[in-house]
């Protein structure tokens, strides 16, 4: 069967990783920098540094002359490797054979270095559950673009020309195998023939050294005999060429994903009844402990499985916040996904599949020898999940932001990741701190007030066509805007705490400020207890 390679390139990678999981601003530009020979260069960039003129290969110096704005971050191999090794198995919803993309690439005895932020496909055999090339290739760009990811995509019948066609051809000829009908040698070295040397995964010095001599493009090379192109720029120009071509069989090792740990009971004859159920979900949860024990691992997930003497196979999937292998939580967890099993006229089978798994860390000895907080909230966290459902719980983190609404947001309930044990188990640090309403509106409301300007508090304001009479106050406090990255139009705010005659309590702030000449405005954004 004809080969038929999709590479899906990501030339933003870092920079885009960076700024998903940090509080930086859109408008800024970012840069990736590693340290070599004691300069820091710029590594990769984000797609608004790119767009003004920044490059990898530059010292950070001149990136910061040419953008005084520009926000860089240090280089982190080990989150790019986890990100790529992600987007691979991700791939495998397309097909089985799925890689990330090497950075170092070994052929007729030399090493060569390139851009390793890619992934490797080999769809042959499997594009037709898509409706063929084409129809897969939007389906996966529409899915990255989705994800906040750029990706450029490429097909081709080698692994080396979808790698070229992807960083060097243009969009319209990136699709070099999108037909039922592979490309023909002639079609495919007149594909490759426009692209830089550089395409073919050649290390920069060569490149320069081919070009001092007339050779920049592949097709000034296509048509040279091998034998002293070899001996006068090395045997990895030839081979390169002769893999992207298809004269030189190249593959990559696709990756094998993890086999998860199962536990498994068949049955002599159909069971049925709750009781024995319920013995089993024990039974199989402590086997299921053993064997994480004994290979020094923790779950985030358990899948519960079971099936009938109908041949009708059920699952129910058992959800941790962080990594566990407590028997404990797996005896009560799994006790209560039992208890939803409608056995019919007897179960056959019973398994329990552990899914997501990782080393287990160390637990450290407490100085008071008793269960933390932490512990006690995961515990109830993972007891919500179970009955719940995993999208269904969720908490707030906070960010380092002074605007109210945008101080905290939702996100699904993660120990590994939430920082749970800070949040309930550490004091706060600033103890004059003025306080947060329990209850904070989504969108302020307009309020009608009679205030005293410039810095008095409100003596009474109407909201749901209702007077209320402030009786006591405080504030102001002032909150400015987050000026690197507000906005245009957005002004300073003066928080009031206020009490009307009823006792109820309200988080008012007057936006605009007077000495400025601009006319304020009157929002309430909370209520306090």
């Amino acid at each position: 069967m004809t080969r038929v390679i999709i590479h899906a390139w990501f030339p933003y990678l870092a920079a885009e990783r960076v700024r998903r999981d940090g509080d930086l601003p859109s408008a800024q530009p970012l840069v990736i920098v590693r340290a070599v020979n004691g300069a820091e260069l710029v590594e990769s960039v984000c797609p608004l540094a790119h767009r003004r003129g920044l490059r990898g290969g530059m010292r950070l110096a001149d990136a910061r002359a040419l953008q005084p704005d520009l926000v860089s971050r240090a280089a982190d191999e080990a989150a790019d490797r986890q990100d790529l090794h992600h987007l691979a198995m991700w791939a495998r919803r397309y097909c089985p054979l799925t890689a990330p993309a090497a950075a170092h690439m070994v052929g007729a005895g030399a090493s060569i270095a390139h851009d390793g932020n890619g992934i490797w496909l080999d769809v042959a055999g499997a594009a037709h559950l898509q409706g063929e090339i084409r129809p897969l290739l939007a389906d996966m760009a529409r899915r990255l673009r989705r994800a906040g990811l750029t990706a450029r995509l490429a097909v081709a019948p080698t692994c080396g020309a979808a790698w070229g066609l992807a960083r060097y051809a243009p969009a319209a000829r990136r699709y070099g195998c999108t037909r039922s009908a592979t490309p023909s040698a002639r079609q495919l070295a007149s594909l490759m023939a426009g692209l830089p040397l550089a395409a073919l995964r050649l290390d920069g010095t060569i490149c320069t050294a081919m070009a001092a001599s007339g050779l920049r493009h592949i097709g000034d090379i296509q048509g040279m005999a091998r034998a002293p192109l070899a001996a006068r720029f090395g045997q990895a120009v030839t081979y390169q060429l002769d893999a992207a071509l298809g004269h030189v069989n190249e593959s990559f090792a696709p990756l094998q994903p993890a086999r998860p740990r199962v536990a498994m009971r068949q049955f002599a004859e159909p069971v049925a009844a709750p009781a024995d159920i319920h013995a089993l979900a024990i039974s199989l949860a402590d086997e299921m402990t053993a064997i994480l024990q004994q290979q020094g691992l923790a779950t985030r997930r358990l899948q519960l499985g079971w099936q009938r003497v109908d041949n009708m196979v059920r699952g129910r999937d058992v959800h941790f916040s962080r990594p566990s292998r407590d028997s404990g939580a797996f005896r009560r967890l799994l006790t209560g996904a039992a208890q939803t099993i409608d056995p019919e006229f007897g179960l056959e089978r019973m398994w329990l599949e552990a899914h997501d798994c990782s080393p287990q860390a160390p637990v450290a000895a407490r100085f008071d020898e008793g269960i933390s907080v932490s512990e006690t909230y995961a515990s109830l966290v993972d007891r919500l999940v179970a009955r719940l459902g995993y999208g269904a719980v969720l908490h707030l983190r906070a960010r380092a932001c002074w605007q109210p609404e945008t101080a905290q947001y939702a996100a699904y309930a993660d120990m590994e990741h939430a920082g749970f044990e800070d949040v309930m188990t550490h004091a706060p640090q600033s103890l004059t701190a003025a306080p947060r309403p329990v209850r904070l509106l989504g969108v302020p409301q307009k309020l009608a007030v009679v205030a005293l300007l410039p810095d008095h508090p409100p003596a009474q304001f109407v909201w749901q066509k209702r007077t209320h009479r402030v009786t006591r106050a405080s504030g102001p406090e002032r909150i400015a805007p987050q000026w690197w990255h507000a906005a245009a139009g957005t002004r300073t705010r003066d928080y009031f705490r206020l009490q009307d005659e009823a006792g109820a309590r309200f988080w008012v702030y007057r936006e605009g400020l007077p000495e400025r000449g601009e006319d304020p405005g009157w929002f309430l954004h909370g209520f306090f207890a």
